[in-house]
């Protein structure tokens, strides 16, 4: 770069830096002359920033309520392009509709869906294209807005089936995963929202609707939807940053549950079923070994204090037990199992604060 580029550079800087320095002077004149009497500039300015955190909060959820209708929308629109050489929506009467409610939202058939026995054939798709009746949805973590037409768990039942009729079909229904720009969004846009409801249905309380071996279910279409997704290309910073999130926020929720043994157990089988996926198993290891890092420190430090030991959560250090099993098992296998070999987890209740310290993780492998 030539002297003179530099100058102008530096000028430019320069001017930006002065111009800033103008604004925010500029505002904070304009705030104390509007301040009301009896206000001091402070308090004014800090009822102001109050105001305005409260219209961007309202402007993201709106925002986040129609991105949700657009998918859900988009995936509607993907779904009857697909299955329209195999069945007309004029066919699907109410009838029907009324039927897959009761099929699909009854306890058992919930399980009976989520195991890996699901058909590949399944018309669960088409049914879910007819218009759902008209209810005021209760707003959940996973699903869209108060004014959405579909339930949370509803939506997650649309995304879900998508996701793995697109993946078990190898006919046209393989478009879903195309070059497409649009395609590829939607398959993208599906797989961020389970992921999404996967961390919710972890949260403490959980969300409703949401049974755990259908959610297990969840991360094992949505991990290998990701490597559909991702074959042509590399995945783009922007989605990896959309996948990361929830399972950033998925391992937190693991480490600091303090909830029973047998839902952390679950939360394992999500993240092993997750880090399968050769575009998550990596930053899944890394931030795991994070953590558990984080904890090593924390635990060393209170060991260096007095009482440090007595007031250290004991539920960390179970639970970075789990952890370290995950890192195990994605370390040793290239194709990850649910479980290594014929391993089954026993899952026993921890003995106490300070109860035997050999099954102190909670869980026992063999």
């Amino acid at each position: 770069m030539s002297g003179a580029a530099r100058l102008m550079e530096t000028e430019e800087a320069g001017r930006a830096r002065w111009l800033y320095m103008r604004a925010r002077v500029a505002v904070a004149m304009a705030v104390i002359k509007a301040k009301p009497p009896g206000a001091s500039g402070r308090d004014h300015c800090e009822a102001l920033s109050r105001g305005l955190r409260r219209l961007d909060r309202g402007w993201r959820n709106k925002a986040r309520g129609l991105q949700q209708e657009v998918l859900r929308l988009r995936q509607e629109l993907l779904i009857t392009t697909v299955t329209s050489n195999t069945r007309s929506s004029s066919q699907v009467t109410e009838d029907n509709m009324d039927a897959l409610s009761q099929d699909l939202f009854s306890p058992g058939s919930l399980v009976s869906c989520a195991g890996p026995q699901l058909d590949c054939d399944s018309e669960t798709p088409d049914l879910l294209l007819q218009d759902p009746p008209v209810l005021p949805p209760p707003p959940g973590p996973c699903g869209g807005p108060g004014g959405s037409s579909l339930r949370p768990h509803v939506h997650f039942l649309l995304s879900l089936c998508a996701l793995q009729r697109a993946e078990c079909s190898g006919g046209a229904e393989a478009r879903f995963f195309g070059p497409d720009g649009t395609v590829g969004s939607v398959t993208a846009d599906t797989v961020c929202h389970l992921l999404r409801c996967v961390v919710a249905a972890c949260r403490d309380p959980p969300a409703p609707g949401l049974p755990p071996d259908l959610v297990l279910r969840a991360c094992q279409v949505a991990s290998r939807a990701l490597e559909l997704l991702c074959a042509p290309r590399r995945p783009s910073v922007e989605l990896m940053r959309r996948v990361e999130e929830p399972l950033k926020e998925l391992i937190q929720t693991l480490l600091l549950s303090k909830r029973a043994s047998r839902a952390a157990g679950r939360m394992v089988e999500y993240l092993v079923a997750l880090g399968s996926s050769r575009i998550l198993k990596s930053f899944v290891i890394r931030h795991i070994v994070s953590e558990i890092s984080s904890v090593a420190d924390q635990l060393l430090q209170a060991s260096q204090e007095a009482s440090g030991l007595e007031v250290f959560p004991v539920d960390r250090y179970q639970n970075s037990c789990h952890l370290l099993w995950i890192l195990e098992v994605l370390l040793q296998n290239s194709e990850v199992p649910l479980l290594p070999g014929n391993a089954s987890i026993v899952w026993t209740e921890p003995a106490g604060r300070h109860g035997d310290q050999n099954n102190s993780s909670g869980a026992r492998y063999r």
